[in-house]
């Protein structure tokens, strides 16, 4: 964050017009430096700083500013000035600019591009949310087949610095098919009259518009590569999706995730926290609440139905918390690591079986283990003075704990795969649902167990 010490400082220089001094200054910053400061000045102040640096150097600032931020700059500044940072920014920036904007502030900031821009951004922002379509940039470097690498480098020094990346080079044929790639290392070692064609690697990797955001994370995880090209139906290149798009892949993707996890529904929100309003955090939170509510209430029925139970040993309430919370914590653990292997492409929901197998003696072991420390815990604790010999009280306890690990580790472990199996986002089923789950079953399994060992 910008040292509010500086902003003073900064601001008289802005009134003063010391532009050399402004410009040195800003030399020395990164972009994202840059927007640090900038997020604190006032647009007109914000503008003139920018009209001191080059245009690319102004549009990687620009690209730092939230959405929110960007759409109010632009609406404040000169009609020519906007236009120029429209032309220029990046393909896939100025997409996720558009696809904030208004109806009303759309037409007007589509007025400022020239057909050709128009048409990026109309075909950019026309692709379905979370696809890599909806994430790519047009901005890539491109040759043809039959060209040479002299060619190639003419075109390079006329057109690279407006590109996304040129250590990739990707090679079409006359109607835009994707044909193959170069590297800026193969090109670099290669003689000036080579052919491309000679050259090139047709062993590619490609996704397609359609393809899950995820899955196009998982595949620069699996190939180790910089930038994927993204092809249609047909084979023709149709834009990238570059390092720096997959860690804001697996930053939404995260988010969205714990969202999920912690029962959170509607958008996710890419601002700062403070900014959201506060009806945005209640609208979010409030569905699943209502309706992890609704069922948790068919526990104080189970309750109620066993109360005769209850009014016979009292001493079984006192344990009801602690068989709760121990079924929430190991029904979660298990559902956080399925859900885990789930998301990262390391299990597959075809393999239930298998899953509850494995989970099923993880939670036989763990329930043996805490079998013994709850029976002793137990007959350690009361004295033999119940109606009820304390083995019993001490059996039924430890016995319903155990069954409690084992069901709420099946239920974890579940729910994910299942929710997976028919196209529904594991997360959304994962804590909240499953805590509400187990302590409907726990009770059941707690009070049938009870009435079983001491024969109630």
């Amino acid at each position: 964050m910008a040292h509010v010490i500086l902003i003073p400082e900064f601001k008289r220089l802005i009134k003063e017009r010391d532009d050399e001094t402004l410009r040195d200054f800003f030399s020395d910053f990164h972009p994202k430096r840059s927007a640090e400061f900038l997020e604190m000045l006032e647009p007109d102040e914000v503008w003139h700083v920018l009209s001191l640096v080059e245009i690319d150097d102004a549009c990687s600032i620009f690209s730092y500013f939230d959405l929110d931020r960007q759409i109010s700059l632009l609406n404040s500044a000169d009609k020519k000035i906007a236009r120029k940072i429209l032309e220029e920014f990046s393909s896939d920036d100025r997409a996720d600019l558009f696809k904030a904007l208004d109806q009303e502030t759309y037409k007007k900031f589509i007025s400022f591009l020239s057909e050709e821009e128009r048409e990026d951004v109309e075909d950019l922002i026309a692709h379905k949310e979370g696809t890599a379509g909806a994430v790519m940039s047009s901005d890539f470097m491109y040759c043809y087949v039959d060209q040479t690498i002299e060619d190639l480098f003419f075109y390079l020094r006329e057109h690279g610095s407006s590109k996304e990346t040129i250590y990739y080079i990707y090679v079409i044929d006359e109607n835009e098919h994707l044909k193959g790639m170069l590297t800026l290392k193969d090109a670099v070692l290669s003689k000036p009259d080579d052919k491309i064609s000679e050259v090139m690697s047709t062993d590619l990797v490609t996704g397609g518009l359609e393809d899950d955001q995820e899955d196009i994370a998982r595949t620069f995880e699996e190939y180790d590569i910089l930038a994927l090209p993204i092809v249609d139906k047909d084979g023709i290149l149709k834009g990238i999706v570059t390092h720096d798009d997959v860690i804001d892949i697996l930053q939404e993707e995260q988010t969205e995730d714990v969202e999920r996890f912690m029962a959170i529904t509607g958008e996710i929100e890419d601002r700062y926290f403070l900014d959201v309003p506060v009806f945005v955090h209640f609208k979010k939170r409030v569905p699943w609440i209502m309706a992890l509510f609704l069922l948790g209430s068919a526990s104080s029925i189970v309750v109620g139905a066993y109360e005769d139970v209850l009014s016979q040993v009292m001493i079984l309430s006192f344990y009801l918390p602690l068989l709760a919370d121990t079924g929430g914590n190991t029904g979660s653990q298990s559902a956080t690591l399925v859900l885990r292997a789930l998301v990262v492409g390391k299990l597959k929901d075809t393999e239930l079986f298998k899953v509850l197998l494995r989970e099923a003696t993880v939670a036989v072991m763990l329930g043996a283990v805490l079998f013994s420390v709850m029976y002793l815990s137990v007959y350690l604790r009361f004295s033999d003075t119940y109606a009820f010999p304390l083995w019993k009280l001490s059996l039924t306890v430890a016995v319903a704990l155990s069954c409690q690990i084992v069901s709420s580790t099946l239920i974890g472990a579940s729910l994910p795969m299942i929710a997976s199996k028919f196209k529904l986002d594991p997360a959304v089923v994962a804590a909240p649902a499953i805590t509400t789950f187990v302590d409907f079953t726990g009770l059941i399994i707690y009070f049938n167990v009870a009435k079983l060992v001491l024969g109630l």
